[in-house]
């Protein structure tokens, strides 16, 4: 087996550095032997994989071009403020190469020159460049920049003279050419642009024009469509990003590892929101056809975690939510754990919690829409609000003891929790049902419609919005510390109240290992809790007294004196004084005490 093996050499310095049969383990390896010797290079097979080289000029003269054969991702390790040069061999048969270099933070420039001047250069950290090739261009050459000492993954494709150009008919942004997936992200959704894409020439031959009529010569004929991969939730390491981009590499592998978002025509707007996952990476890539001569091409990959990376603390990456929502819906978790199992035992803390939930939803969307405060000041205003509305809630239940006004609030919450998690699912994603009305519409009809349908069990009712509501914000206690696909099933219903552009985001939620534990464990406390809330009340009453009559019946009421015109029959006892000496005696129905008058 050693013979046939195929060993990956780690060489530095002209020497072998070390040996491995793994490609992950000879690249960290690699990193130590860059260290020691200034340079190293993997070869695998006898073809160069991953490469940190440096080369150190000698006498002033500029180093030669680290050259990239091949697809094939490198590793090429750029030192702060040091720019390093790159070549791609391109053979005679490409009419263009896209580079592209991917890092986890901080941010890498990319141009042709080392002047890297806007019009004709990049900056992120997922930035790509188009290089059109001349009849007499074999190599391509290119500069790479970045602020910080950081690894970067450089990758470079070659087009042929029919496949779509990236980017070639950019109106919007600052390069002629612009192959980039420009990604932002707000607090509620990201925002994915890019430029149009243009027919592919031969060599040294003018592109074709990009507003020159709309027929199927055009570049009006070719279609897009955008693809996500979520990358591991929690994993913030390098080593996952590069992995995943390297499942993105290539049209293959994205329509293989990808799920498709959206598929635009050439008149669609080329801008598609999505929702936010903090603390989740997500790549993006975006395909253009051209169906009349079937052939594709792949813009620049790029990824977000929908938070921010600094070599400073904090970093926003790192922390799973603020402190103020770790605190708030910690105790909302353990108060939903208690209803969970006790909810329809103690129904005034039932009530008080469902109400909570309820007045706790509608003031944060009012008050993140229209009040124009910050995140912290809305859920302070919200905890209030919320405590008033429960109180409220329970101080009725506590007073009058109406079952009905109890059931309506329990079947409004269940169904609002359902309803949430209903317009997850992909349907929702078609354009008809993007409507900021029509959703609302749909939740507040769906929750009304489960009210009035399981109005004639109230007790079924109150029993299972206990279980499900309750356990959904214990579980979501834990998506406060773990990143979790799973907390956005309510968090999506929030932002869409929030903000109304959210309306027209394509939501795709994660579900990885993490939600496969989570959504088994929302399960088993929900019907844990149903069983556990009808065996503690199946020898009472569906709905016992109202704890206030209950405390007056139990109080002990003053002796009603009454004479001979006080009516025989009547409530209960009543102690007569028959004699006017002030002695009592019981009367009961028509029974007289002996010695009366």
């Amino acid at each position: 087996s050693f013979l046939t093996r195929k060993w990956t050499l780690v060489l530095a310095g002209g020497q072998t550095c070390a040996v491995h049969a793994d490609v992950r383990a000879a690249r960290r390896q690699m990193l130590s032997c860059c260290a020691m010797w200034g340079g190293a290079l993997v070869v695998l097979a006898g073809r160069a994989v991953y490469g940190t080289e440096e080369e150190t000029p000698s006498g002033g003269a500029e180093p030669e071009p680290v050259l990239i054969r091949g697809s094939e991702p490198m590793h090429i390790a750029l030192l702060a403020n040091t720019t390093r040069h790159l070549g791609v061999d391109t053979g005679s048969e490409a009419v263009g190469v896209l580079v592209r270099a991917h890092t986890l933070s901080p941010n890498v420039s990319i141009s042709r020159t080392q002047a890297f001047p806007p019009q004709s250069s990049y900056t992120g950290t997922s930035a790509g460049l188009w290089i059109p090739l001349r009849p007499s261009d074999r190599q391509a050459d290119f500069c790479l920049r970045a602020s910080e000492n950081v690894t970067a993954l450089v990758t470079a494709v070659l087009y042929g003279e029919q496949d779509p150009v990236p980017g070639a008919c950019n109106m919007e942004f600052r390069m002629e050419d612009d192959p980039n997936i420009h990604l932002r992200f707000t607090t509620h959704e990201t925002v994915t642009e890019f430029a149009p894409a243009n027919l592919g020439v031969a060599r040294g031959q003018p592109p074709p024009s990009c507003d020159t009529g709309q027929g199927t010569h055009t570049r009006w004929r070719l279609t897009y469509e955008l693809y996500q991969y979520f990358l591991p939730e929690g994993d913030l390491s390098e080593a996952s990003l590069f992995d995943g981009l390297a499942k993105m590499n290539s049209v293959r592998e994205v329509e293989q590892n990808g799920r498709k978002v959206a598929s635009l025509t050439s008149l669609d707007k080329t801008r598609v929101l999505g929702n936010a996952y903090a603390g989740i990476g997500v790549v993006f890539c975006v395909i253009v056809r051209d169906p009349l001569l079937n052939t594709s091409s792949l813009y620049v990959p790029a990824s977000t975690y929908s938070c921010h990376f600094s070599s400073r603390p904090p970093q926003s990456c790192q922390i799973q939510g603020q402190t103020a929502t770790r605190v708030f819906f910690t105790v909302l978790g353990v108060c939903g754990l208690f209803v969970c199992f006790m909810g329809h035992r103690f129904l005034t803390a039932e009530s008080f919690f469902l109400g909570f939930l309820t007045f706790g939803f509608v003031a944060f969307a009012v008050l993140g829409r229209f009040s124009g405060q910050s995140y912290e000041m809305c859920l302070v205003y919200t905890a209030v609000l919320a405590v008033v509305g429960g109180g409220l809630c329970a101080l009725c239940w506590w007073r009058f003891g109406a079952p009905i006004p109890l059931t309506v609030l329990a079947g409004l919450a269940l169904g609002l929790v359902l309803a949430a998690g209903i317009a997850l699912s992909p349907v929702v994603n078609e354009p008809p049902l993007r409507s900021y009305l029509l959703f609302w519409v749909c939740v507040t009809g769906f929750s009304v419609l489960l009210t009035l349908l399981l109005l004639s069990w109230p007790r079924t009712l109150i029993i299972l919005s206990g279980a499900v509501v309750g356990s959904y914000m214990a579980v979501f206690m834990l998506g406060t510390f773990l990143p979790s696909g799973l907390s956005y099933v309510l968090v999506s219903a929030v932002r869409r109240a929030v903000s109304p552009p959210f309306s027209q985001a394509i939501v795709f939620v994660p579900f990885q290992t993490r939600d496969f534990v989570l959504t088994t464990l929302w399960a088993v406390l929900a019907v844990g809790g149903a069983v556990s809330q009808h065996f503690l009340t199946r020898d009472k009453p569906h709905f016992p007294p109202c704890p206030y009559r209950s405390r007056s019946s139990q109080t002990p009421s003053a002796p009603q004196v009454c004479d001979e015109r006080t009516p025989l029959r009547g409530r209960g006892v009543q102690v007569c004084d028959h004699t006017g000496l002030g002695r009592s005696a019981w009367c009961c129905g028509a029974a007289l005490p002996s010695g009366g008058d």
